[in-house]
């Protein structure tokens, strides 16, 4: 038991500053002795100074990294693998994105035992985009993970040929059609080595995580016998999914296993599995109201994307009812419980991809320089498919005093005092509204709700 201690602390000591123990998540190292930034790790219970490893450096939009590390813990020792997660947003510009990205895997080649042939990137969410583009342009990246979102191109995958992409989409997601397009079609099956849907919006479960890691880390050269620890865990999962009565989700995780272990591995269980979920009566009965409700999902999807094209080219502000109509259709299926749990996630997915899609069509007519009109309804059209953002009402305010229209102005000052706007300076230096905001009405609707104004 002494000699027990004794290495334990050694073992202790020799990663310096933070007493990093391997087998433990290690929830905030510092970066760098002058900066505040930290990240998470964990090392392999085996690890050993004088070897190498495989390593997974997690960016997340939130900052995460401390839990997704965890997260990642179960799949980092199934395959001894090191992971790090950065505790801090990366920048919203993908130059300095990519250089907060470099800095910290740079730190990490000179701290830890990291085989630079199984470099690991994963995203989540907007910092996917950032991890995606990364691993795209840079042929020491071995493998990518990408969830929530991610960015991926042909021409561009080019640059790193031997690219490994696993994708976890969750199916409340507003990239979910996007990641179905990559995971799914013919042109990215070369890089794709898995693609799962997971229920919810938010992390994955652990499971996913690990057979993410799995699906890049696993090849032809790997031992049987690690090849088998890889599948018993992904079978352990599936059968946990199915337990819990996920029955969709279980099937299609275990189906999916079918093409990652047939060229390696007997697979009877698998086999023996997938049939047990296909011949289960509540399986069957999902899937079949899955098939109808997916289909309607698809048909009003493409509506939204031909019709935001067109509204927004001849700025058609007769048809705003109709959006918002829509909008408040996929609210009442969101909010109702009467709505099936199959219905309301179709619904969170239309909203999202409605919100995004009109948010990137924003961006484009605001780069083109576009009519005043095409600008007032594409930001009109913003407040409606997402009434909690606020840029597109103060937009709204100063376009509209622009034309002129002063009872739109103020119609949707006080709309965005009612989301909860309290940026009181702000509200006097709005683009256009010098005039308004020096007259009563202006500064009533603030002292309303705000409890004070500047005048009268």
């Amino acid at each position: 038991m002494r000699n027990f201690y004794f290495l334990l602390l050694i073992t202790s000591i020799t990663f310096g500053q933070s007493a990093i123990t391997p087998g433990m998540v290690h929830p905030k190292v510092k970066q760098d002795p002058t900066s505040d930034k930290t990240y998470a790790i964990y090392l392999p219970r085996d690890y050993d100074a004088q070897s190498k490893y495989p390593v997974v450096f997690v960016f997340d939009e939130k900052g995460r990294g401390d839990l997704i590390t965890q997260q990642f813990s179960i799949g980092a020792a199934l395959t001894s693998s090191i992971v790090i997660g950065a505790n801090y947003e990366l920048d919203s510009t993908i130059k300095p994105a990519l250089k907060q990205m470099e800095d910290l895997i740079n730190r990490s080649y000179d701290e830890y035992a990291i085989d630079r042939d199984r470099i690991i990137l994963a995203g989540f969410w907007d910092a996917s985009l950032v991890t995606s583009t990364s691993a795209q342009l840079s042929n020491s990246t071995y493998g990518l993970i990408a969830v929530g979102d991610a960015f991926l191109d042909k021409k561009l995958l080019s640059k790193n040929p031997k690219l490994k992409v696993s994708i976890l989409s969750p199916d409340e997601g507003k990239q979910f059609y996007k990641l179905r397009a990559y995971g799914t079609g013919y042109s990215l099956d070369k890089f794709i080595k898995g693609y799962h849907v997971y229920d919810g919006g938010d992390l994955p479960e652990s499971g996913y995580l690990a057979t993410a890691l799995t699906d890049i880390l696993i090849d032809e050269d790997l031992k049987e016998e690690r090849v088998q620890q890889f599948y018993d865990t992904d079978m352990a999962f599936a059968d946990l999914l199915y337990k819990k009565q996920k029955h969709v989700y279980a099937y299609n995780f275990v189906t999916a296993l079918k093409d990652k272990y047939k060229k390696i591995l007997d697979i009877d269980s698998q086999k023996e599995l997938a049939k047990e979920i296909r011949f289960n009566k509540a399986f069957r009965a999902k899937r079949d109201r899955s098939t109808v409700i997916t289909y309607g999902e698809g048909l009003l999807a493409e509506d939204f994307k031909y019709y935001l094209a067109e509204d927004t080219q001849k700025a058609f502000f007769d048809n705003l009812g109709w959006w918002s109509y829509q909008m408040d259709e996929l609210d009442v299926k969101i909010d109702s419980t009467a709505s099936s749990k199959q219905e309301r996630k179709a619904a969170i997915r239309l909203k999202g991809f409605v919100q995004n899609s009109v948010e990137q069509q924003y961006e484009i007519v605001k780069a083109q320089n576009s009519t005043p009109e095409k600008l007032l309804f594409v930001n009109i059209l913003r407040t409606l498919v997402n009434p909690s953002n606020q840029d597109a009402f103060i937009q709204v305010i100063g376009l509209s005093a622009r034309e002129g229209d002063i009872n739109a102005s103020l119609f949707y000052l006080e709309e965005l005092l009612k989301s909860g706007y309290t940026n009181y300076e702000n509200l006097y230096a709005i683009p256009y509204t010098t005039a308004l905001r020096i007259g009563p009405e202006w500064n009533e609707i603030i002292k309303d709700y705000l409890g004070k104004s500047k005048y009268y």
